[in-house]
């Protein structure tokens, strides 16, 4: 019997549809999250507006208004408003890393979908392609005559079909990002895990050591600490980490006795102790890689 055609396939969610796997140079894998075209949606009207008041202040300016009937200021106007736009959109982009005024209000940004840096190729092929896919259109349908059905009816279709196009991308790419391949994402935001100098407050206050217990480990020890420390409470067992705490009074001689309750926080005590000791003595120029480094032969002599 064959297995895998009874396996069902799983559909993926809507969260894995919306992620975007990049490798950029440095070689580490990133899942991005691509941006909702409701959110897109919005920072280009944040931008419209922008270019629509630049727009109308260069009319007024420049008095053109008056100086035509309505239909031919409606063309110079249209005409206005696609010369601003485009630069207004490649030079944000170019000058913000992939951002105009309306994606940063709204948190999101243009990548290069492969990973690598955004090119001044790919931004200006996006961004000339959403004149043709959004922009041109609905000009042609604003400024459209009553007497000529054709051009507007024509200009419709096409703009239900560029709007569609994102919808059945996946990854939410209208059809400049897809020639130019470059995704708009959401802005990741910073993580930072909490700080074990500053999690025990307690463990500082019961257990003391001295310098001389200190200078036994070196930099390496305190980061192997570290990661078993940030992975205790969903790796590591109490016989694990009292294995540890044992090890490491046995090295530096620490004759108090320890309970088997206070074996973690006996820890977090000596991780603090250590990173402060071994931060002061990188301050006055003294690096201690590992617990080898009085063996290394001093450069001074």
């Amino acid at each position: 019997m064959n297995t895998a055609a009874n396996t069902k396939r799983v559909k993926p969610s809507k969260e894995e549809r919306r992620s975007l796997a990049i490798i950029p140079p440095e070689g580490v894998p990133l899942t991005l999250r691509t941006a909702s075209l409701s959110v897109r949606a919005s920072a280009q009207i944040v931008d419209v507006i922008i270019t629509l008041i630049a727009s109308a202040l260069v009319l007024l300016t420049l008095g053109l208004l008056g100086s035509f009937d309505f239909a031919t200021a409606q063309a110079v106007a249209s005409l206005v408003f696609l010369l601003i736009g485009t630069p207004y959109y490649v030079i944000a982009e170019l000058l913000a890393n992939g951002r105009t005024p309306g994606k940063r209000l709204l948190g999101i940004r243009v990548v290069s979908a492969d990973g690598q840096g955004l090119s001044v190729h790919q931004i200006v092929v996006r961004n000339l392609m959403k004149e043709i896919e959004i922009f041109t259109p609905l000009v042609v349908l604003l400024t459209a005559s009553i007497t000529s059905p054709i051009e507007p009816v024509v200009a419709f279709i096409w703009f239900i079909i560029v709007m569609i196009i994102p919808i059945a991308s996946g990854k939410n790419q209208r059809l400049g990002d897809i020639i130019a391949g470059t995704a708009v994402i959401s802005n990741p935001s910073s993580a930072l895990l909490p700080d074990l100098a500053n999690a025990r407050v307690d463990a500082r206050e019961r257990f003391v050591f001295t310098p001389q217990q200190m200078d036994l480990y070196g930099a390496y020890e305190l980061q192997v600490l570290e990661r078993l420390l940030r992975g205790a409470r969903n790796e590591m067992t109490s016989s694990r980490l009292a294995d540890v705490a044992m090890r490491i009074r046995r090295k530096i001689g620490y004759e108090e006795t320890v309970a088997p309750h206070e074996e973690e926080t006996f820890l977090h005590a000596f991780y603090t102790a250590q990173r402060g000791y071994l931060e002061q003595k990188k301050l006055f120029g003294e690096a201690r890689a590992d617990k080898r480094h009085a063996d290394t032969p001093s450069d001074t002599g």
